[in-house]
């Protein structure tokens, strides 16, 4: 009985033991697979959110930019004869009938800020508004849009207003945006069934209707975090439930766009997947410890693997160091070897000499020719080894400039050709002057080129930023001065450079394009070129207008 009982509990102990210690990996498992899938959910879930706010901000931002745009065009067609009257009248009418219900009237106001032509419902014709901040901030900045207010209309609403200066007088085009149709447009669907997104101003107050309660200028009570990034995402509770917020700027930092989610709806997919990966683990617990074996086994086969390709990457560094320290040797060996070469390339035109002087008197004529042949293959056997010093040395060191007389007429054309495939594409004409009393230059072909070829690519680039595929034009010009220099200028009409960024164009590392788009070394190397041709490399420009290069070098006969 004893025995029996002692094997029953041998028994209950092996299957304890082998269900406690296959359950604890499984356990760990199951945990660690339910945290990180909840936390790759609810990153998901606040990514989603804050792209929805993302694309939002963008939409909005496209909308209020042209919206703004239609009124600078049409500000822009309005013949200067047409400020007032009847024709103004009509204008206007024309103006707001283009932009369809997205306007719901439209006024043009004169210096003074009074109505000389309105176009809608609420009967605003010859109203002042001299002292109307939206005005007042249109003039200072040439455009405005408002925040919702009252006004004169007394309804809720925001405007949009531009500027155009008429004989050195600035009138005003003013536009009210139909709120449904910006309101319909900031809460489209496309956020779940309990998203929502809307407007607040800086003072908390709304700029649009809210789904879930909230009209235009009430002021929203829930207490938001500071906006001190573009883009942000918090949680919060407002009237009982929790929700999930993301806030970006709009209008200048005017504005703030909340686009929030009701958290259960958001992170719905956390607990499903947490019942999911709890299922899964536990009906295929023993699928999952055999995969894992499987896994780690290719994982070390993986890590071996890698080991040895360390290995045999350290025995190609190896072989790399060992070779660098053989091409120092070699141009050590190659010095060493260079001396008695001349020695033996001295001593050798002495047996010549020699030789020379004992031809005349050498009885036997058949050993003198033997010994001129001997002493001639001599002389080519160490010119031969001297070029192979030569070599040796030379791949060791930068070639020196090759300096030679450049006619700058047929030279720019060429390099001009070389772009113009290039400049063709973007829709930028290129063309080339070379004045005829332009004089050659004593310059290095390779060098001259990559200058001309760096300020070229600099200018075509400059031309696409501001005028984009067409409209762009560079000018390569070339003539002397009464200095007897060639002066080579190079003109674009891209977008320029500002004052600041001039006084270091030609510092190295120093640039003015986006990231991953220059390292900052052309000019500066173009700079250095140009110096050591005792020339100068100068630059003209002014933001908005354009660029000119200026290339000053000696002519040959300076």
């Amino acid at each position: 009985m004893a025995k029996q009982k002692h094997l029953c509990g041998i028994h209950r102990l092996l299957l304890v033991t082998m269900i406690v210690i296959p359950a604890i990996p499984l356990l760990i498992s199951a945990a660690i697979g339910f945290y990180s899938f909840a936390g790759a959910s609810r990153r998901f879930a606040v990514s989603s959110i804050r792209q929805a706010a993302v694309d939002r901000t963008a939409l909005i931002d496209e909308f209020l930019h042209e919206r703004r745009n239609d009124l600078e065009s049409f500000l822009a067609l309005l013949p200067e004869d047409a400020l007032r009257g009847s024709r103004a009248q009509a204008e206007v009418t024309a103006w707001q009938h283009s932009g369809g219900p997205v306007f719901q009237d439209m006024g043009l106001i004169d210096p003074l800020g009074r109505h000389t032509a309105y176009v809608g419902p609420f009967g605003l014709a010859d109203k002042d508004y001299r002292d109307a901040d939206w005005f007042r901030e249109t003039l200072q900045k040439g455009y405005f849009i408002s925040d919702v207010y009252l006004g004169y209309r007394k309804v809720p609403h925001f405007v949009i207003a531009v500027t155009r200066r008429i004989d050195g007088r600035v009138w005003t085009l003013r536009a009210t945006v139909n709120p449904t149709i910006f309101g319909n447009m900031v809460n489209a669907p496309g956020i779940g069934d309990t998203g929502e997104a809307y407007i607040l101003n800086r003072e908390g107050l709304f700029q649009t209707n809210r789904r879930s309660g909230g009209g235009l200028l009430e002021r929203d009570g829930y207490a938001y975090p500071s906006q001190d990034e573009n883009l942000i995402s918090f949680t919060g509770s407002d009237g009982g439930e929790d929700y999930l917020f993301a806030s970006a700027r709009l209008n200048d930092g005017k504005w703030r766009l909340i686009v929030r989610q009701k958290e259960e709806e958001a992170f719905q997919a956390v607990f499903m997947a947490g019942y999911t990966v709890i299922f899964v683990l536990l009906c295929g617990g023993a699928l999952i410890v055999v995969l894992a074996l499987i896994v780690s086994r290719r994982l070390s086969e993986t890590l071996h693997g890698q080991a040895e390709a360390v290995s045999k990457l350290e025995g190609q560094l190896l072989q790399a160091a060992r070779l660098a320290e053989l091409g120092e040797m070699a141009a050590g060996f190659a010095h060493e070897i260079n001396n008695p070469l001349q020695i033996m390339k001295t001593d050798l035109a002495l047996l010549d000499l020699t030789l020379k002087d004992v031809t005349e008197v050498c009885a036997n004529r058949e050993a003198c020719d033997e010994l001129k042949e001997i002493a001639d293959q001599f002389q080519i056997q160490i010119g031969r080894c001297a070029a192979i010093t030569r070599e040796i040395l030379r791949f060791g060191r930068q070639d020196a400039p090759h300096v030679e007389d450049m006619d700058l007429a047929e030279f720019l054309p060429k390099v001009g050709a070389m772009v113009q495939n290039k400049a063709q594409v973007n829709g930028i004409d290129v063309t080339c002057d070379v004045s005829p009393d332009v004089p050659n230059v004593l310059a290095d072909p390779g060098q001259l080129q990559q200058v001309m070829i760096n300020l070229l690519n600099n200018a075509i680039h400059a031309v696409v930023d501001r005028h984009g595929s067409k409209g762009g034009r560079i000018e390569v010009a070339a003539r002397g001065d009464d200095r007897g220099r060639a002066v080579i200028t190079v003109a674009d009409n891209g977008c320029g450079i500002n004052q600041e960024s001039l006084s270091k164009i030609f510092m190295p590392f120093f640039t003015t394009k986006a990231p991953g788009q220059g390292t900052g070394l052309g000019l500066s190397v173009c700079h250095s070129i140009i110096d050591s041709l005792g020339g100068e490399l100068t630059v003209d420009s002014a933001k908005g207008e354009g660029t000119t290069f200026t290339v000053r070098i000696p002519g040959r006969d300076a």
